[in-house]
């Protein structure tokens, strides 16, 4: 059954950045667009490489893989730009009390 857990609080991803936190040995990146949080997996589905070190773009909420160029939405990890195939895996997220919550299934 799946289950909020903390993963970080809000002062730990500052407004239009993205940061990445490790859950249970899973990379999770935490995205602030906007003062809206999302959280996908931080691994490309393209080629191995962690995305928060990409071009995160807050105009259209996406992140950019620093590898390849491939490019993804934070809010529903459909694939924006080729090279990538396969989406992004998304977590529902919940902020509470200042602390950040992501739904691990």
């Amino acid at each position: 059954m799946a289950e909020f857990v903390k993963i970080a609080s809000v002062g730990d991803v500052p407004t239009n950045e993205v940061r990445a936190f490790e859950y249970e040995g899973q990379l999770i990146a935490v995205y602030n667009c906007g003062g809206t949080f999302y959280a996908t997996s931080d691994i490309c589905t393209h080629e191995y490489t962690e995305l928060h070190e990409g071009f995160f773009d807050t105009d259209d909420c996406s992140i950019e893989c620093p590898l390849h160029g491939a490019r993804f939405s934070v809010e529903t990890g459909a694939v924006l730009a080729l090279p990538a195939y396969q989406p992004l895996e998304i977590f529902a997220v919940q902020v509470v009390e200042g602390d950040i919550l992501v739904e691990i299934p």
